[in-house]
């Protein structure tokens, strides 16, 4: 990695890496330092921009050690900012509560069809205090465009562009980032055309008042007790969700 940052002639300091822990990854915080350590030593840096936790993460070694730990990282400067994934709104409250400005974003599920987090208030309240919602699976894979939802197939048609790129677009006017893995050049390609145009307004608010008829979510499982869908399984889970309903 040291060598594509190298390659690319960008300056550190003009980059922004993030450094995510999975839960499964790491059982304490020494593990959490271990793995920074290795991640500095592989940039060939010796701090991150930003550190993120997942929620399931902060509640098997408990907020209070996570906090200690990342207060303490940001001191000696091995980071930058800390931020956060699939939180909950009550968890994002008291970790910007305790950190505030240094909170820079969370990652989150958002699409088309799954708008959990927006119907929870989460990613209003990211907006609020200046945190980025930092959006994956905002296609699906493609998923929902191979679904011709009519209202996406209609602004197809009126922009003259991919589903995709209306769902980026709209994504991105509701400011927020979209996260979008392709190596094939020429989705790239349409990835990025996705933001030379400009969507009526009506038609965002036609995009942001979108409702699907007959889809009933389920029950979030915040806790990961079981009880329920985990918030960053459920852009996978929608079409048996939505089937079943419909059944």
């Amino acid at each position: 990695m040291v060598e594509s940052i190298n390659k690319s002639g960008i300056d550190r300091g003009n980059l922004f890496i993030t450094l995510s822990i999975y839960s499964d990854e790491v059982q304490n915080t020494n593990d959490i330092k271990l793995q920074l350590e290795r991640f500095l030593n592989l940039i060939g840096s010796d701090y991150v921009d930003s550190i993120q936790f997942p929620i399931e993460l902060i509640q098997k070694i408990s907020l209070e050690k996570i906090k200690n730990f990342t207060k303490q990282l940001l001191q000696e400067g091995k980071t930058r900012f800390t931020s956060l994934t699939n939180a909950n709104l009550e968890l994002l409250k008291q970790y910007h509560s305790i950190f505030g400005d240094k909170l820079f974003a969370h990652d989150l599920a958002y699409n088309f069809e799954i708008r959990e987090n927006e119907r929870f208030g989460i990613t209003k309240y990211a907006k609020d205090y200046g945190i980025l919602n930092i959006v994956y699976q905002p296609l699906r894979r493609n998923r929902t465009a191979s679904r011709n939802w009519p209202l996406l197939v209609e602004l197809s048609q009126k922009y003259q562009k991919t589903q995709n790129q209306i769902i980026l677009n709209w994504i991105v006017s509701k400011g927020f980032l979209p996260l979008i893995k392709s190596t094939n050049q020429s989705h790239i390609k349409e990835n990025l055309e996705s933001f030379d145009f400009t969507i009526e307004t009506k038609d965002l608010e036609r995009l942001n008042n979108f409702e699907i008829a007959g889809y009933k979510a389920p029950k979030i499982d915040w806790d990961c007790s079981g009880n329920g869908v985990t918030i960053d399984q459920l852009p996978n889970m929608f079409d048996t969700i939505y089937s079943s309903n419909n059944t």
